[in-house]
């Protein structure tokens, strides 16, 4: 994988096992910084990270496993 400095919405929703309306209210709660890219809003993940560790909510998907099994 490249070392994107943001991330996708699908690729949040897949991180956090989460549903699409869930990350757009998040979103809209604008806990992170986002940047539109035509019609695409990208998360940048340093913030991701920030709201991340500063929650207790969400917790990350086992990604990896999902990766390697699948």
């Amino acid at each position: 994988l490249m070392n994107k400095k943001s991330m996708s919405v699908t690729e949040m929703r897949k991180m956090l096992g989460i549903s699409d309306s869930r990350v757009y209210g998040l979103l809209k709660k604008k806990v992170f910084r986002t940047a539109r890219v035509g019609q695409t809003t990208r998360i940048y993940k340093d913030s991701f990270e920030e709201w991340y560790q500063s929650q207790t909510y969400y917790n990350k998907a086992d990604v990896h496993k999902e990766v390697i099994d699948g």
